[in-house]
């Protein structure tokens, strides 16, 4: 049962908002408000909380305990997640646009098909984390654990300056001028990317090339 926003409980023509664990269905917070959207809750501990669906756009979760929370289909466009705990939770068809994700833990969370454009994730922890058909045109995911799955993801123009893909799947992903200098990629699966324009170290961009599985030799010695 997702979050249920009862009229009347609070003060006199205001409404509260029962957060629910979506296991149990057990209410874990009041909020007294009409929406989540811009409210402030840092350092909340809402573990396995029902968010699904959601309208929260700009809501405040810093340093927040959101492990295993349900975000599907939720509206978090500017919403800030700095330093929260995230792992396990599910951002699957999510609106993350300008979202702010900057060195959070989010070991195993879900964020197939959501749209990160423009999101800051530089410094997470996102090992195992699932970005299929994920849209991260220009999001900045620098200097952040990138053993990630990307298959068909959308990295345009994406800045990865200086994160780990090693065990990263990237599958069909499209890189077009993606910014790629000092990433660690070895071990990364770039089967049939699309990487024309990406920036390696030294200023070097790749050509319009696909790559594809089981080259002879690392597809990042592949430029000109």
């Amino acid at each position: 049962m997702p979050c249920h926003v009862a009229e009347g409980t609070a003060m006199p023509g205001t409404s509260m908002i029962e957060i629910r664990r979506k296991d149990t269905g057990e209410v874990i917070r009041q909020v007294e408000a009409a929406s989540l959207a811009g409210q402030y809750l840092e350092g909340a501990k809402l573990e396995g909380a029902d968010f699904a669906g959601m309208e929260m756009t700009g809501v405040d979760f810093q340093r927040a305990d959101l492990r295993n929370a349900d975000f599907t289909n939720c509206k978090l466009d500017r919403a800030t997640f700095s330093g929260a705990l995230i792992k396990g939770a599910n951002f699957d068809g999510a609106s993350l646009l300008k979202a702010d994700f900057t060195d959070c833990f989010a070991q195993g969370a879900g964020f197939h098909g959501a749209n990160l454009q423009g999101a800051m994730l530089r410094y997470a922890k996102l090992a195992e984390a699932d970005f299929s058909h994920a849209n991260l045109t220009a999001a900045d995911i620098s200097m952040a654990e990138l053993a990630c799955d990307f298959t068909e993801a959308n990295l345009t123009k994406a800045d990865i300056r200086g994160s780990n893909l090693a065990g990263a799947v990237l599958d069909g992903a499209i890189l077009l001028g993606a910014n790629l200098s000092d990433a660690k990629l070895a071990g990364a699966d770039m089967g049939s990317a699309k990487v024309e324009g990406a920036l390696m170290g030294g200023g070097r961009k790749l050509g319009p090339q696909i790559f594809k599985k089981k080259e002879a030799k690392p597809w990042w010695q592949f430029w000109a």
